[in-house]
C-alpha cells in the first residue's frame, strides 16, 4: 500500500475501532457516546427536520441517525488522514495533530459515557478506559511508509484492535448492567389486584383460540394477513391474521424519541408531585403499587405517526393509579393551568388541569400485561391518556408538576397537534377463504367517542355492508369487526372499510399524512383470493 493511502486508511480504521469499542461496552451503562450524540442531534434539529425524518423513515429514523453519526466519524477521520498524507506536514505538525486527536478522543469518550450513564461511577471508568483500547492499538501501529515492517505493524495493530473490542465485550459481560432495585424487575409478575376494578371497565373475557383451521396458504400484504383454510365455513373473530382481543406487552408497538431507553433503579426512583400544589409529595414505586386506588384498565394506544392501516397500535391490560387521585392528595391550587409530566430522558408532556380534574381515566401505569412495565414501555411508571395519541403518554415518568401557565410540550414545539385526540380509524387486518366463503376482519377505534358502526365494501366503495362488531374489552379499547360473504369465484377483491363513532360522525375518506394531528382516510386493500 502506498503512502498516500496508508494514513487515511489507518485513521478510518481507528475511528471504526473506536466505534466498536464503545458499542461493545454499551451494556455497562445501557447507552454509549454514539447514542448520546444522536440523541443530542434529535433534540437540536428544527421541528420541521424531525417531522420530515419521522414521516420519511418512520421507525427507521433513529437507527439511520446513529448510522449517520458513525459514518460522520469515519468520513472525518478519512479527511484528516488524507490531509496528513497529501499535505506532507512536518513531523512536529504531524505530532501535534496526533496529540490533539488523542485528547479529543479521550475527552469525548469520558464525557460521552458520563452523559450515557448519568454520572461518574466505576462502570463509567471501566467503559471510558476500555473503549480507548481498540483505537489506541490501531493508531499506535500506524505508519506513513507501508514497508514490510510497516505491514507487520499494521497487522499487529488490527489484531490489537480486534482484541481490544473482545476485551471490552468481556468487561461488559463480567460487570453487566445496573440493577433496577428491590422492586419488581421490568416484565416481572406483580401480585394480582384483589377486589379492585376500573371505573367503567368491563372484565375482559378470555381470548378464544385462533379458529384458523388448517391453513393451506398464507401471505401478507402490508399489515393484512391473507389466507385460505380447510375448515368449517363458520367464522369467529379470531381467524388467522386477526389481532387478539387483548394483546400482550411482547407484541405491543414501541416508539420513542429516546434512542436508548433509560435504566432506572427503583430503590433510588420516586415520583414527585410539585408546583402549584398545597404540599409537595413523593411516591416510591411500592407506594404506587399499593396505592388504595390502584386498579386495572384495558386500553388501546396508537401512535400519532401511524399511517392509515399501520401497525403502531395495540391493546393491552395495564395496572394504573389515577393522576387525579395523586393530585387530590397534594391539593391543587386555584391558579393551576397545566399538568406537566416529566420523564427521565428529558421528555415532557402537558394536559390542561381542567381535563385531568374531570377524568379518572388519565392514569399513571405501573404494570402491564400482569407484570411490571417492560423497560421499553416506561418502567417503572408511565402516563396513559386514553383517547389521545401515544405522544401524550409520557414514559419513564419521574415528576408531575402543576403549572400556573401554559406549557409547550416536546412535540408541540415541533409542530404536532397539542391536543392529539385520536381520529376515528378502522383497519383491515385479515382476509381468509374457507370454501366458497370469505371473511374480512380487522379493528376499529375512535378513542373516548367509541365505535358504533363499521361498514365494509368489497367493490372499492361502490356498495357498503355493515360488519359484525365484537363487544370491546373495555370502554377504552378497540372493537374487532368481521364481514363474511359468499364468493365462489377467484377474482379480485377490493376491500375498503370505514367506521362511525358513537357521536354519529363517520370516519373521513380524506387521506392525510400523520403530521400534525394524526393520519386520516379509509383503509383499503386489493387482492385476489
Amino acid at each position: 500500500m502506498t503512502r498516500s493511502w496508508s494514513t487515511p486508511v489507518t485513521w478510518a480504521g481507528g475511528a471504526l475501532a473506536w466505534v466498536l469499542g464503545m458499542v461493545a461496552l454499551r451494556p455497562l451503562l445501557g447507552s454509549d457516546p454514539l447514542i448520546v450524540a444522536a440523541q443530542w442531534l434529535i433534540d437540536a434539529v428544527p421541528g420541521s427536520v424531525a417531522t420530515w425524518a419521522i414521516e420519511t423513515l418512520g421507525k427507521d429514523a433513529q437507527p439511520t441517525l446513529v448510522a449517520g453519526v458513525v459514518l460522520g466519524l469515519v468520513v472525518a477521520s478519512v479527511v484528516a488522514g488524507a490531509a496528513m498524507a497529501y499535505l506532507e506536514p512536518t513531523r512536529r505538525w504531524q505530532s501535534r495533530v496526533r496529540t490533539a486527536t488523542a485528547l479529543f478522543v479521550v475527552l469525548a469518550t469520558a464525557v460521552g459515557f458520563r452523559a450515557a450513564g448519568g454520572g461518574l461511577s466505576i462502570r463509567w471508568a471501566l467503559a471510558s478506559t476500555f473503549a480507548l483500547v481498540p483505537p489506541a492499538a490501531l493508531w499506535l501501529a500506524g505508519t506513513d511508509e507501508m514497508a514490510p515492517t510497516g505491514r507487520r505493524r499494521a497487522l499487529r495493530g488490527i489484531g490489537g484492535a480486534v482484541g481490544g473490542v473482545a476485551v471490552a465485550g468481556a468487561v461488559s459481560r463480567a460487570f453487566g448492567g445496573p440493577g433496577f432495585g428491590s422492586g419488581p424487575q421490568p416484565g416481572e409478575s406483580l401480585d394480582p389486584i384483589d377486589e379492585k376494578t376500573a371505573v367503567g371497565t368491563t372484565t375482559p373475557a378470555p381470548t378464544p383460540p385462533i379458529d384458523r383451521g388448517t391453513l393451506s396458504s398464507r401471505r401478507e400484504v402490508g399489515n393484512v394477513v391473507i389466507s385460505s383454510a380447510d375448515a368449517d365455513a363458520d367464522f369467529g373473530f379470531s381467524f388467522a391474521g386477526m389481532p387478539a382481543r387483548v394483546g400482550s406487552a411482547s407484541d405491543h408497538y414501541v416508539v420513542d424519541k429516546a434512542i436508548s431507553t433509560p435504566r432506572i433503579n427503583t430503590d433510588e426512583w420516586s415520583l414527585t408531585v410539585e408546583g402549584s400544589v398545597d404540599r409537595q409529595l413523593s411516591y416510591s414505586y411500592s407506594d404506587l403499587l399499593d396505592h388504595p386506588e390502584t386498579r386495572e384498565m384495558t386500553v388501546t394506544t396508537v401512535c400519532i405517526s401511524n399511517g392509515v392501516g399501520g401497525g403502531l397500535i395495540g391493546t393491552v391490560d395495564w395496572r394504573v393509579v389515577p393522576v387525579r387521585a395523586l393530585l387530590s392528595e397534594a391539593g391543587v391550587g386555584a391558579e393551576a393551568v397545566d399538568v406537566v409530566t416529566k420523564a427521565a430522558d428529558g421528555y415532557s408532556e402537558a394536559l390542561p388541569w381542567s381535563v385531568v380534574r374531570d377524568r379518572e381515566d388519565i392514569v399513571i401505569a405501573v404494570g402491564m400485561d400482569d407484570g411490571a412495565l417492560p423497560q421499553e414501555h416506561g418502567f417503572p411508571a408511565r402516563l396513559l391518556v386514553p383517547g389521545r395519541y401515544g405522544m401524550k403518554s409520557t414514559k419513564w415518568v419521574q415528576g408531575i408538576r402543576v403549572k400556573s401557565s401554559d406549557h409547550r410540550a416536546y412535540w408541540e414545539q415541533r409542530g404536532w397537534d397539542e391536543e392529539a385526540v385520536v381520529n376515528t380509524l378502522s383497519y383491515v387486518r385479515a382476509i381468509q377463504r374457507r370454501g366458497d366463503r370469505i371473511a374480512v376482519g380487522g379493528v376499529a377505534y375512535a378513542g373516548r367517542r367509541d365505535v358504533d358502526r363499521v361498514e365494509v365494501s368489497v367493490d372499492d366503495g361502490e356498495t357498503w355492508t355493515d360488519a359484525t362488531l365484537e363487544d370491546p374489552p373495555s370502554e377504552h379499547a378497540w372493537r374487532r369487526w368481521r364481514h363474511v360473504l359468499d364468493r365462489p369465484d377467484r377474482g379480485p377483491l377490493d376491500v375498503v372499510v370505514r367506521a362511525t363513532d358513537g357521536e354519529g360522525d363517520r370516519q373521513t375518506s380524506e387521506r392525510t399524512r400523520p403530521h400534525p394531528g394524526g393520519s386520516t382516510g379509509w383503509h383499503s386493500v386489493s387482492i385476489s383470493l
